[in-house]
């Protein structure tokens, strides 16, 4: 049974509030989890739809990932 993208990334996530795009697919990849740039795009997009993290752009080519607190409002 295939372990779900999203879980996974917010697994990683409890460990860390906040990561860098490159860093967490280097992560999933030393962990042996196969996934297209594709399915992560997705993966986060429902994430960040959910309500449970945020993606920015730090950089010209670089997303910083954010896990959402409860309790917390977005500013801006």
């Amino acid at each position: 049974m295939r372990t779900n993208l999203k879980h996974i990334i917010l697994s990683k996530l409890n460990e860390r509030n906040a990561i860098i795009d490159k860093e967490l697919i280097n992560s999933l990849k030393k962990d042996n989890y196969d996934f297209s740039s594709r399915e992560l795009n997705f993966a986060l997009l429902e994430l960040e739809i959910g309500g449970l993290i945020l993606t920015r752009w730090s950089g010209k080519d670089k997303r910083r990932i954010e896990k959402i607190e409860k309790g917390k409002k977005e500013e801006g």
